[in-house]
C-alpha cells in the first residue's frame, strides 16, 4: 500500500524523516545480512515469487467502491509467501524493491520513494517478529497458522497506520477521521489478499511450474473489476444521457405548449382587431350618419320646415359632431400614451374642488337622462393640469352613465384621505366583477353587461383616464362600493394633496362658485370643458 505524500509542516517533515531512516535501516540490515538463500526450495521459486512481487505492484487493480474505484495491489500474497518461505529478509528486499520500481516508473520524488520503502520493510520486520515470537518458522506447517495470522494482522495494522498518520499530517485533518475511511474496504482486501499466501508458498514448494496458475484468479479479478468499471462507466453516460433526453423532451414539451398558447395568441389577436375594427367603424360611422343625415334633410327640405325644425336638426348635427370628435380625441391620446406612455405634464398649483365642481356641471349637461350629486370638501390643493383632471372626472362620469339604468344617480365624491385627494365616481350599474379590475384599464377593452350596457364607445375611457391621472402623479383605480350602495361601481381618482393653498385660483374656464354639496343641474352655456390635455 503505497503512499503519495503532501504538506509541508514540520511535524510531517519529522514523521516522514524518522519512518523513513528507520525503515531504511531495516532494508540495509536485509539487504547485508546474507540470510537470503535463493536455492532454498525448488530451483527458480524465489525468482519467480520476486518477480511475481514487481508485477503485480507495478499492475493494480481497480476495484469498484461506493461510486468510486480503490486501487490494490496483489503484491501481499507472494510478498508474504517469500516471509513464510524465505525469512523476513528476502521478503523485505523483494518489497523494497518492488514498491522503487513502481515509484520510479510513475516519476515520484526520492522521498516519496524511499518513504514507500521504508513503510514496507517497518510492517513486513514488525510482522516477522511476532511470527517467530508465536513459534513461527521453516518449513511452514498448518500448526503455524495461528502464528501467520497474527503476523498478517499485524502487517495490516501497522502499513494502514503509517498511511493513515502521514495522511492526517499532510492533511491537517484528525486522525480519527483518516483512519474509520474505508477501514472495512481495507481490511477486507488486504486480509484476502495475505491469507493466499500460504497457498502460494505450498504451491511454490510443490513445483515452481504451478506458480503462475495463482495469477488466473488475479487476472480474472481484474478483468471482472475493469469489466465492472467499464459497466458502471457505461451505465453513468446512459444514466446522464437519459436525464439529458427528459430534460430535453420537458424543454421541447415546453416549447410546444410556449407555440401553441402563441398560436392562441395570434388568434385572439386577430380575432380582436376584426372586433375592434367592427366597433371602431361602427362608433365613428354613427355619429358621422346622425351628421350626415341631419344635413341632407336640411338640404332636401331647407323650404318646408319650421324654425324649430331646423334648429332641431342643427342642434342634433352638432351633438353628432361633438361626439365624434371626442372619439377621435380619444383614439388619438390612446394612441400617443401607448407610444410615450410617460410624457410629462406641465403642472400648476389648483384647487381640484373647482375642477370637480365644474366637471359635475359639465357630465349633467352631458347626461341630462342621470341625476350627478357632487359632494366636494373643500379646498383640495394639487399639483396638476386643470384640463387633465377635469377630462378624467369626465370619462369616468361617461363610463358611469354608459352603465347606470336611466334616472339612476351618479355621485361625485371628492376629498381628503390624509395626505391624498381622493375623487370617487359611483353609479348604479351591474359593478365590476373582481377578476375585470385590472384588465378594463386596457386600451379597447370593454366588460359587455348586455342589457344594462347604455351607450357605446371604443373601450379607451378608462384607459385614458388613467394615463392622464399617472401623468399628474396620481392614479385611477376599482374602489369598493359602500355596503348601503348595494350594487354599482366605483371608480377613484387619487392625487398627492399639495402642501399649502396660496396663491391658489380656479382655472379661467371654471363656473363660479358652487354649494359643498348640490345635484348638479343646468346653469351652464360654455359647452364641455376641453378634452385635449398638455400632458
Amino acid at each position: 500500500m503505497n503512499l503519495t505524500l503532501h504538506g509541508r509542516s514540520s511535524a510531517f517533515e519529522a514523521w516522514v524523516f524518522t519512518v523513513s531512516t528507520a525503515g531504511l535501516a531495516v532494508f540495509a540490515v536485509a539487504a547485508t545480512s546474507g540470510t537470503v538463500r535463493p536455492a532454498d526450495g525448488p530451483p527458480g521459486a524465489f525468482w519467480l515469487l520476486v518477480a511475481l512481487v514487481v508485477a503485480t505492484e507495478l499492475f493494480p487493480v481497480d476495484l469498484p467502491k461506493k461510486g468510486d474505484t480503490e486501487s490494490i495491489t496483489v503484491s501481499g500474497t507472494f510478498g508474504f509467501a517469500l516471509l513464510l518461505g524465505w525469512g523476513v529478509a528476502a521478503s523485505v528486499l523483494a518489497f523494497g524493491i518492488a514498491s522503487a520500481v513502481s515509484d520510479l516508473v510513475q516519476r515520484k520524488p526520492l522521498k516519496k520513494v524511499l518513504f514507500n520503502v521504508a513503510q514496507y520493510s517497518l510492517s513486513l520486520a514488525a510482522a516477522d517478529l511476532l511470527y517467530q515470537f508465536l513459534g513461527g518458522g521453516r518449513p511452514f506447517s498448518t500448526g503455524q497458522v495461528p502464528a501467520f495470522a497474527a503476523a498478517m494482522v499485524v502487517f495490516f495494522v501497522l502499513n494502514d497506520l503509517l498511511v493513515c498518520i502521514t495522511v492526517a499530517l499532510a492533511s491537517g485533518t484528525s486522525f480519527a477521521s483518516v483512519i474509520r475511511e474505508d477501514l472495512v474496504f481495507k481490511a477486507w482486501t488486504s486480509g484476502m489478499l495475505l491469507a493466499m499466501a500460504p497457498v502460494a508458498l505450498i504451491v511454490a514448494e510443490r513445483s515452481a511450474v504451478l506458480i503462475p496458475l495463482l495469477l488466473l484468479p488475479i487476472v480474472a479479478v481484474y478483468l471482472a473489476s475493469k469489466w465492472a468499471l467499464q459497466a458502471a462507466a457505461r451505465r453513468a453516460e446512459a444514466e446522464s444521457a437519459a436525464v439529458a433526453a427528459t430534460e430535453m423532451a420537458a424543454e421541447q414539451a415546453r416549447l410546444v405548449e410556449v407555440e401553441h398558447a402563441l398560436v392562441l395568441q395570434l388568434r385572439e389577436n386577430d380575432r380582436l382587431k376584426g372586433d375592434l375594427l367592427a366597433t371602431v367603424s361602427h362608433e365613428l360611422r354613427t355619429p358621422l350618419t346622425g351628421i350626415l343625415g341631419s344635413l341632407v334633410t336640411l338640404s332636401a327640405r331647407d323650404g318646408v320646415l319650421t324654425p324649430d325644425q331646423r334648429r332641431d336638426l342643427v342642434a342634433m348635427a352638432r351633438r353628432e359632431g361633438e361626439r365624434l370628435k371626442e372619439l377621435i380625441e380619444q383614439l388619438l391620446l390612446a394612441s400617443r400614451f401607448q407610444n410615450v406612455p410617460s410624457e410629462p405634464a406641465i403642472h400648476q398649483l389648483i384647487d381640484a374642488a373647482e375642477v370637480i365642481r365644474h366637471a359635475g356641471r359639465i357630465g349633467q349637461l352631458d347626461h341630462p337622462g342621470h341625476h350627478v350629486v357632487a359632494t366636494v370638501a373643500g379646498p383640495l390643493p394639487v399639483l396638476a393640469a386643470p384640463e387633465a383632471i377635469a377630462q378624467v372626472i369626465g370619462n369616468l362620469l361617461d363610463n358611469a352613465a354608459k352603465y347606470s339604468p336611466d334616472g339612476a344617480v351618479i355621485r361625485l365624491d371628492a376629498g381628503r384621505e390624509g395626505a391624498t385627494v381622493v375623487v370617487a365616481v359611483t353609479d348604479s350599474g351591474p359593478g365590476v366583477p373582481a377578476a375585470e379590475r385590472d384588465r378594463i384599464f386596457d386600451r379597447f377593452t370593454q366588460v359587455d353587461s348586455g342589457p344594462t350596457r347604455r351607450a357605446g364607445g371604443v373601450g379607451l375611457g378608462l384607459f385614458v383616464a388613467r394615463q392622464l391621472a399617472r401623468a399628474q402623479g396620481g392614479e385611477v383605480l376599482v374602489g369598493d362600493v359602500p355596503a348601503q350602495s348595494g350594487c354599482g361601481a366605483r371608480f377613484e381618482l387619487r392625487l398627492p394633496l399639495a402642501m399649502g393653498l396660496g396663491g391658489i385660483a380656479p382655472p379661467a374656464w371654471a363656473g363660479a362658485d358652487a354649494p359643498d354639496t348640490q345635484p348638479v343641474a343646468g346653469g351652464l352655456e360654455d359647452g364641455r370643458a376641453p378634452t385635449s390635455s398638455p400632458v
